[in-house]
């Protein structure tokens, strides 16, 4: 089915039960559906077609959530954009992905206007703010008022395009990956099933909705499944503790970086959050040192530990048939309806438990990279998708991530995993978080070094660190440089920006 046909059938169950919370201004099913009807009728009376791109740069909120729904029935195409990106990244986006209409947060608007000449297809600016008629900018209550409360009649199929979600850029420009409305209704259903999603449960949203994480792993699904929605408008983590025990939250989908300081909370044990039944944590790698102090927090907490990518929808494996202590560091089996091999540099497929490029073929599986067939027949191939991580499977068939292939340290010859030397240093009791990174050496042709952020109150040196990692390293894989940062640089998707540290410290990122 259509997602805008599960959604329609959910709506006529329970009509009237809250569907979001945001801002403590509650929603009901009925609401939504009214919403998002009249965005959808407003959009097609401005000339909007099915195919036309709909750009939205906001944080988290009801608009952006009423946008998307609306745009699913209509038959419009989604473009959420990251809300941090600079004028430069939103003009590329714009531009590329040829919106015809733009979403934004009031504060934008100085910059749309200043790059209003340069913007070749934008026709039309809504805002979530006031209205400049001067300007040609409607604000979004006054364009939804134009709407009329009827479901819209656009012809739709399966293999029609829904929505571009643009990659988190940690190296070079973002790609716009194509997604359909099976795509869309395939992982609303996987992950509804994945959380036991159902009428009368809450699901916590802290991550960035233009994320897929965030839009296609927990909105999609409890806006088909009738599980509330807890919205913040951006991460923080007081907010997270106090909204898990005020809500009774039964549902978290966290990145690593969330996960990290939610744990490491000064007040975490003072409160409730014994309504709490499943938490996925990924997006990223999530060290298993973390999956430690989250399983002796909420011994009887459901914990997945899940690997995906945007061009998956994202949809690959899961740590969920054993406790998530089981089988340490691994990102689980692959979903059912998923398959998996290990490939060499040559495509032959690589023997447990061998490392290879990780490969896999799953029905939400991207249409294409818009505009680029080339990165695209290279990324899929025959409907399997090329992930660029380095992992293997064990004998009892469970992926292990090594590394990303871009990440791996080559230390005079020998290949050294980043996420290995992270691994140790989680360990250490003053680290709270850690990014390890290949320094330029003009003998070895790469160093080890190690970026960490100490946890409050704690101290530790560079040389102590070393000795730590000498004691459960090889001697060619310990850091010969450790520096020191208040916060590791991140895209809203929780993933460390690599290419950053690079640039500070090396002014590249090579």
């Amino acid at each position: 089915m259509l997602f805008r046909d599960l959604f329609k059938k959910q709506v006529s169950k329970t009509p009237d039960a809250i569907g979001l919370a945001f801002k403590e201004k509650e929603t009901s099913w009925r609401e939504l559906d009214s919403l998002s009807n009249r965005f959808a009728q407003a959009i097609t009376d401005l000339g909007i077609k099915k195919g036309d791109r709909v750009s939205a740069i906001l944080k988290n909120s009801l608009e952006f959530t009423v946008a998307y729904l609306g745009l699913l029935k209509s038959g419009g195409v989604f473009v959420p954009l990251n809300f941090q990106l600079n004028a430069p990244n939103i003009k590329y986006a714009l531009n590329h992905s040829e919106s015809k209409v733009l979403l934004c947060d009031e504060g934008l608007i100085p910059i749309i206007k200043e790059l209003s000449p340069q913007l070749s297809s934008v026709q039309h600016i809504l805002s979530l703010g006031k209205e400049d008629s001067y300007g040609g900018i409607v604000s979004f209550e006054e364009f939804l008022s134009r709407g009329r409360d009827v479901e819209p009649s656009t012809s739709l199929n399966e293999d029609d395009i829904a929505i571009f979600l643009y990659t988190a850029g940690t190296t070079g420009d973002p790609k716009g990956v194509v997604h359909t409305h099976f795509n869309c209704s395939y992982v609303a259903q996987h992950w509804a099933r994945v959380f036991h999603m159902a009428a009368g449960k809450s699901a916590l949203l802290v991550l960035p909705l233009f994320h897929a994480f965030a839009l296609h792993c927990v909105a999609l699904p409890a806006l088909i499944s009738g599980t509330r929605i807890i919205m913040a408008e951006k991460y923080h983590t007081q907010w997270a503790l106090e909204a898990t025990q005020k809500y009774r939250v039964n549902i978290l989908a966290l990145a690593p970086a969330m996960g990290t300081l939610i744990i490491n909370h000064q007040d975490f044990s003072k409160y409730d959050l014994s309504s709490l039944e499943i938490a996925v944590i990924g997006g990223a790698m999530v060290p298993f040192e973390l999956l430690k102090q989250w399983r002796e927090a909420f011994p009887r907490l459901e914990i997945i530990n899940a690997y995906g990518q945007t061009e998956s929808c994202p949809c690959s494996t899961g740590l969920w048939d054993v406790d998530i202590l089981e089988k340490p560091r691994s990102v689980g089996k692959p979903w059912k309806g998923v398959e998996l091999k290990i490939l060499d540099d040559e495509g032959r497929e690589r023997l447990s438990p061998e490392v290879g490029e990780i490969v896999y073929r799953v029905p939400s599986v991207m249409k294409e990279y818009y505009k680029d067939p080339e990165l695209t027949a290279q990324i899929v191939r025959n409907g399997w998708l090329y992930s660029g991580d380095l992992g293997y499977v064990d004998r009892d068939g469970y992926v292990y991530i090594v590394d990303r292939k871009k990440d791996i340290i080559i230390r005079g010859g020998e290949n050294i995993s980043s996420m290995e030397v992270e691994e140790v240093l989680h360990t250490h009791p003053a680290v709270l978080e850690s990014s390890v990174i290949g320094a330029p050496d003009k003998i070895l042709g790469e160093t080890v070094m190690a970026v960490v952020v100490k946890k409050p109150g704690h101290d530790v040196s560079e040389e102590e660190l070393i000795q730590f990692c000498g004691k459960h390293l090889e001697h060619f894989k310990v850091p010969t440089r450790v520096v020191f940062m208040g916060e590791l640089p991140r895209n809203p998707g929780g993933k460390v920006l690599k290419r950053k540290l690079k640039e500070k410290y090396f002014g590249s990122t090579q």
